[in-house]
Order: structure tokens, then C-alpha cells, then sequence
């Protein structure tokens, strides 16, 4: 959005130029130019930090670029000097309204988005009255309810846009989540079913030791009784809190749509095999770190037109569970990243090393490519 917003900015700026220099003798001096460095320079500079910002700050940004839309504006009116303006020329500012009104949409809920477009486009009727000296009320008036509509368009496709992603994101997550659930739910009917197989032949064997107590040594029937006993006990404390574990198949088959929805430009390659179950906790997060490490290297990782070679590759064994997420990008030196990086800092390695038997690792050098490994040991 906010390299959008920067573009739309371009074509109003080689739309309004002109007007720019005409009006020039109407305002008092240098008011043009802080006014035009603010409207068009600040888009600009928003869209060259959002791959570096977090969504937070990113609406922040936005909110604060309305505000200082909408001050710019309103400072028309002092600023105004030698008028009256010609009935047929408006102050640029006035023209580009939806400048204003889209990234308050993005920022803000939508119920303070609209009230600002209202604010924003009513108070254009008394600018115009202001600059061609009250000559036509009815003008003005008319030119403000114009700019509402407009601005309208603009202000409901991007309230559509961001409701339709937050919508994507929480359906993507609650699949997620259901695939998860189900997976875990069979892992845990094999799981019992196993264990009911292995107490049944221990309660089994049991039974017939004492039924042939007389003709066996007790020694052994109560050794047998004795690792029944512990085994139902064994039993009654894993159904009573069983944990959601799911098979490899199911982290294989999660991780490789995962991928396919982050990019189509990625490599997934999975060595050896594993037959103890994961938690399926620590499955999705290893899903999700590897999620934000390719967004982060489609992002960034690009340089110039340049193809990156983007690698994901899944090492199985009984003991561990090993991701490593590579690329042969531009890099950047990991001793630079801030603090406020949510990708990075949170989503990969915050949220894995805060697990148990859990570890995250980021190796990345300017012109050397990036490399991302998330582990479980268990």
C-alpha cells in the first residue's frame, strides 16, 4: 500500500506542477515549496522503510502522514495573500483530497477513516470561498460534495483491500490450525491404539501366569503383575493429559503448502526419516519461521533483476527436526538488524529459541546470500 500511495503521489505531482508555479504569487513566500516537499516527499520516503517497518508502525506512518495532509491544507488559509484567486482556479491543495483520506483509511478504523473524509472534504468549501473572495458559495459547496464522492471510491476500495486481507490471514491461520488439530487427533487414536495393544498383551500374559500359578514360578507372575501394574499406570497418565502430536508426513505436507503460498520461486527438499511424533506446537512454529524467513527473503533478497535461488530443506531423524531456509540474495550484515525488526527478531528467532529444545540461527553477508536455520531437538 504504501508504494502505491507513493505512485499515486508521482501522478498528482506531475499532474498539479503547473499550478504549483502559478499560484505561487497567491500564497505568502516559500509556503509552496514546504508545502509541496511535505505532500509529495513524505509518500516517498514511507514507501522506502515499509519493507523495513513493522505493520504497527507502518499505520502509525500512515495516520501521521493524514494529519499532516490535512494541517497542510488548512494552513492554505493564512498562508493566503493578493486574492482573490480567478472563479476558475482552485488552490492545488484542494484537488488531491484522497491523498489524505486513503492512508487514514489504512491506519485507522474505519469509523474514524470515513468521519476524517467527511472532515477533509467539507472544509474545501470554505477555501474556495476564501480564494475567489466569496464570488460563488454555490460552487464551492457543490466542488466539496464532488470531492467526497471521490474520495469515497478511494476510501471503500482500500477498507475492502485490508478487510479482505485481515479475512485471508485469519482463514489461513484457522486451516492451519484445523489441519493441526486433525493431524493430532489421528496421532493420538494410533498412539492409544498401540498402547492398548502392548497393555494387552502385558494384562494378557498376566492373566495366564496366575491361572498357572501353581505350575510357575511366582517370582516371575509377580514380576509380570508388577510391570502390568506399571504399565496401566503408564496408560491412565498419558490419556489423562495427552499432548497433540502429529506424524512427520503431516509437517512434510503443512511446510510444503506453506511454501507454496509464501512463494513459487523456492526449492523444498526433505532428507531422512522419522517415525516419533512432533508436538504440534512446535510443528506450526517451525512452519511459521520458515514462512516469515521467505517472505522476508522475497522481500529483500532481490537484487536488481537478478534471479534468487531460494532453497528450504528439511532434515528428519529420530533425534531432531532441522529447517534450513537459504538464499544467494544481496544479504546484509545480521549484526545491523534493529531491535524493532518483528520478522527477525520475533517471528523467527524470538519465537523459537523461547521453546524448549528449540534453536534459531540467522548467518546473512552483504553480497553473500542469507541463511536461516530453526531446529527442534526431541
Amino acid at each position: 500500500m504504501s508504494a502505491v500511495l507513493a505512485a499515486t503521489t508521482m501522478l498528482f505531482l506531475a499532474l498539479t506542477i503547473g499550478s504549483l508555479f502559478d499560484q505561487n504569487r497567491f500564497v505568502i513566500p516559500h509556503w509552496q515549496a514546504v508545502a509541496a516537499a511535505a505532500i509529495f516527499g513524505l509518500p516517498v520516503i514511507l514507501a522506502a522503510v515499509s519493507p523495513w517497518s513493522s505493520l504497527r508502525a507502518l499505520r502509525i506512518m500512515h495516520g501521521g502522514y493524514a494529519i499532516v495532509f490535512s494541517a497542510i491544507v488548512v494552513s492554505w488559509i493564512p498562508a493566503f495573500i493578493n486574492g482573490p484567486m480567478p472563479t476558475d482556479v482552485a488552490p492545488w491543495t484542494v484537488g488531491m483530497t484522497a491523498l489524505g483520506t486513503v492512508p487514514a483509511a489504512i491506519a485507522w478504523r474505519p469509523a474514524v477513516a470515513w468521519t476524517f473524509l467527511l472532515a477533509s472534504s467539507l472544509v474545501i468549501a470554505p477555501i474556495r470561498i476564501i480564494a475567489d473572495g466569496g464570488a460563488d458559495v454555490s460552487l464551492a459547496v457543490q466542488f466539496a460534495f464532488f470531492t467526497i464522492t471521490v474520495c469515497a471510491v478511494f476510501t471503500a476500495v482500500a477498507t475492502v483491500a485490508i478487510g479482505a486481507g485481515r479475512e485471508v490471514d485469519v482463514a489461513t491461520a484457522a486451516a492451519r490450525t484445523s489441519s493441526m488439530r486433525a493431524a493430532a487427533l489421528t496421532a493420538r487414536a494410533e498412539e492409544q491404539a498401540h498402547l492398548d495393544a502392548l497393555v494387552h498383551d502385558e494384562v494378557i500374559a498376566t492373566i495366564f501366569a496366575a491361572a498357572g500359578a501353581g505350575r510357575s514360578d511366582s517370582e516371575s507372575t509377580r514380576a509380570q503383575a508388577a510391570r502390568t501394574i506399571a504399565r496401566l499406570s503408564e496408560l491412565h497418565e498419558a490419556t489423562a493429559s495427552v499432548p497433540e502430536l502429529i506424524h512427520s508426513d503431516y509437517l512434510i505436507q503443512g511446510l510444503a503448502t506453506s511454501i507454496n503460498d509464501a512463494t513459487d520461486a523456492a526449492e523444498f527438499v526433505v532428507t531422512g526419516e522419522r517415525r516419533h511424533p512432533i508436538p504440534s506446537s512446535i510443528a506450526s512454529a517451525l512452519i511459521e519461521a520458515t514462512v516469515e524467513a521467505l517472505r522476508n527473503s522475497v522481500v529483500h533478497a532481490s537484487l536488481d533483476s537478478a534471479v534468487v535461488n531460494r532453497v528450504v530443506g528439511l532434515r528428519l531423524s529420530s533425534e531432531r527436526v532441522d529447517i534450513t531456509i537459504t538464499d544467494d540474495g544481496r544479504g546484509f550484515d545480521a549484526a545491523n538488524v534493529p531491535n524493532n525488526r518483528l520478522g527477525i527478531v520475533v517471528s523467527i528467532l524470538g519465537r523459537i529459541n523461547a521453546l524448549p529444545n528449540a534453536q534459531a540461527n540467522v548467518w546473512s553477508q552483504p553480497g553473500e546470500g542469507t541463511r536461516v536455520s530453526v531446529g527442534w531437538q526431541g
